[in-house]
């Protein structure tokens, strides 16, 4: 699979917040759009790559939208972690607490001085650049695309510490490829 550039932040989250406060108005407006139409718009454009989208539709898998869709926090992570995987800075920023660990153990990596080179990091740039990185990892390891994730029926599905867990584990099976990938990068 191949990722994109970044997607700036501040961009991506005024976008995100369009499109948010779009399904938002749906929800609370029965003469208008409905929100399965709307939400199914933004479906497509996850599909065809939207990065904000995918950002939107994890959002609202955290937490459902009352009866018109019911919260699934493996969707919500998966979509959060392929719009990393993408470029999506802003959603890179919300996975932070959840990758953080592993961002501590590349940096204090004791080849974090090559990675830094051959990835460009600099001190602006590393948390979006090793996000993206192990993002791109968890897609590969988790099999996560977006067809698969829209083919998948809707569910009620709540965040159990299991899943958590099992996420965190692959992580911690994520980071020697991580590393490696990032030492070789050209």
């Amino acid at each position: 699979m191949e990722y994109k550039d970044f997607y700036e932040r501040s961009l991506a989250m005024q976008e995100f917040k369009v499109l948010r406060n779009k399904l938002n108005d749906a929800i609370d407006n029965p003469r208008g759009e409905s929100f399965s139409s709307a939400f199914n718009k933004i479906k497509q454009e996850a599909r065809e790559g939207d990065v904000v989208a995918q950002d939107v539709l994890a959002y609202f898998y955290r937490d459902g939208a009352g009866r018109a869709l019911q919260e699934d926090y493996v969707k919500y992570m998966h979509w959060e972690i392929l719009a990393g995987a993408n470029g999506n800075m802003f959603a890179i920023d919300k996975l932070q607490f959840f990758m953080g660990y592993a961002y501590d153990t590349i940096v204090n990596h004791e080849d974090f001085g090559l990675m830094k080179y051959r990835c460009k990091i600099d001190e602006y740039n590393y948390l979006f650049v090793i996000g993206q990185k192990i993002c791109e990892e968890l897609v590969e390891k988790l099999g996560i695309t977006a067809q698969q994730l829209l083919e998948e029926r809707d569910r009620y599905n709540p965040y159990r510490p299991e899943y958590f867990r099992d996420l965190r584990k692959a992580v911690d099976n994520a980071l020697p490829q991580v590393i490696e990938k990032m030492k070789k990068q050209a």
